[in-house]
């Protein structure tokens, strides 16, 4: 028996496998033998390597020679939202409930590293080098990755990489309360805004829950209605109800952009928006509003459809400035039109936040009213209020409780009536108590 270290056992066996099986690493048909030759050249040289039995061993090979070295058990994960790579010795994984833990393994080297990520983005039919330093895409299985090396980065750190693990979930009003994100009031009031008619925007920062909640939300409308989603090189919304037999029980049609470098074959979250309008929809989803489409969202809910989106950006008057600056891109009417147009088009503003603690809550939600003369009025319904946030032993401790500020304004209670509430719903929100 001969005890190495890893690198020397990887090393021997790719200069063993590069030599007599070749094929096998370039056809992926193969890779089911070249793990067979792996296995029969450790055992046959006897290798032992501290920490690894003989099949964690072959695995470990096998991974750093076709698949993602460290990346590799993580890259399928369904508890993990981010894997951040923030040099080649630091790498630091996201739990979906808020949790960061660093990875104890790292990378052999900067340039172990780099080839490794290149290998990943390779698969993908993205590239990353010298002469481009920056590659962001979409990969296999719903993840979108932004890759950076130097000399975007420091050389010894070889490179960065943030790679986001979507998963489309079934989360539903039951999961936004009990995670303390909104109260039953709250969600009851989206949820009623959003059947009737009201276009919404969700703000907020990356990870903040905007896409969460929509998720949620949207499990409330009845089966009856048409949802018809957008959404830009992966899928995070999951609509779709089946019945126990297989059968859709609602009525969804999800799609997604597709980039192309060639303009002709190029589909963005522009043209799917509106092909959505001759789909005849009673809601249209535009998962994240981050370019030109902006104005075609804005002119969807200005002809009376319901839209409902999510924007990177603080929170009511921020949110409007943000997506008038997106329309600007299209039409350049001067930002006081754009303005007045976004107000209108989204009356209002959810905005979601991830606290110091990483829970996510709905910070606030404030109604838009631009007046026939042109007067904005922005007014608070419900906020969240901190009343004590401590740092002990590397903890955050946060609390604090929901305040309903303002009722509904006499336009948004007509719109809302208008639009088929019943009388009884619409008064658990017009009064200012509330169970909060």
């Amino acid at each position: 028996m001969v005890r190495c270290d890893l690198w020397t056992v990887l090393t021997e066996t790719q200069k063993y496998i590069s030599k007599y099986y070749a094929v096998a690493l370039t056809d992926e048909s193969k890779h089911d033998e070249l793990k067979s030759y792996i296995e029969k050249f450790i055992l046959d040289n006897g290798y032992l390597v501290d920490g690894y039995d003989e099949d964690s061993l072959v695995d470990r090979i096998y991974s750093e020679m076709v698949e993602y070295s460290i990346l590799t058990p993580h890259l399928s994960s369904k508890e993990l939202d981010e894997i951040n790579i923030n040099s080649w010795d630091d790498v630091v994984l996201t739990y979906s409930d808020g949790r960061m833990e660093k990875l104890e393994e790292h990378f052999h080297s900067p340039t172990h590293a780099v080839d490794i990520v290149k290998r990943l983005l390779h698969h993908s039919g993205m590239i990353i080098d010298n002469a481009t330093p920056i590659a962001q895409g979409h990969l296999p299985n719903n993840t979108r990755i932004t890759a950076l090396k130097d000399p975007i980065v420091d050389t010894e750190s070889g490179i960065s990489v943030s790679i986001r693990l979507l998963h489309p979930q079934k989360v539903d009003r039951e999961c936004i309360i009990e995670s303390g994100m909104a109260t039953e009031e709250i969600v009851e009031f989206l949820e009623m805004c959003i059947r009737y008619g009201v276009s919404l925007v969700v703000a907020g920062r990356t990870s903040s829950g905007k896409t969460t909640l929509l998720n949620a939300l949207l499990t409330s409308i009845p089966d009856e209605k048409r949802i018809y989603t957008i959404e830009s090189g992966a899928r995070e919304l999951s609509l779709v109800k089946r019945n126990r037999f297989g059968e859709v029980q609602n009525n969804v049609v999800h799609t997604l952009s597709r980039p192309s470098e060639n303009t002709a074959f190029n589909i963005t979250q522009e043209h799917l928006v509106v092909a959505a309008l001759r789909f005849d929809p009673d809601i249209v989803v535009v998962g994240e509003i981050r370019d030109a489409e902006a104005n075609s969202a804005v002119e969807a809910s200005l002809t009376g459809h319901t839209v409902v989106t999510t924007v990177h950006s603080g929170p009511g008057e921020s949110a409007h400035g943000r997506i008038s600056l997106l329309c600007q891109r299209r039409f350049q009417l001067g930002m006081e039109v754009s303005l007045s147009q976004s107000r209108q088009a989204f009356p209002l503003v959810v905005f979601a936040h991830k606290c110091e603690d990483n829970s996510r809550k709905i910070m606030d939600i404030t109604e838009c009213f631009v007046s026939p003369e042109g007067k904005t009025e922005y007014r608070c319904l419900y906020r969240y209020n901190i009343i004590e946030n401590e740092y002990t032993d590397g903890k955050f401790s946060i609390k604090g409780h929901f305040e309903k500020v303002n009722v509904p304004s006499e336009h948004l209670q007509t719109v809302l009536t208008r639009s088929g509430v019943p009388e009884e719903i619409l008064k658990k929100f017009t009064k200012k108590e509330s169970n909060l």
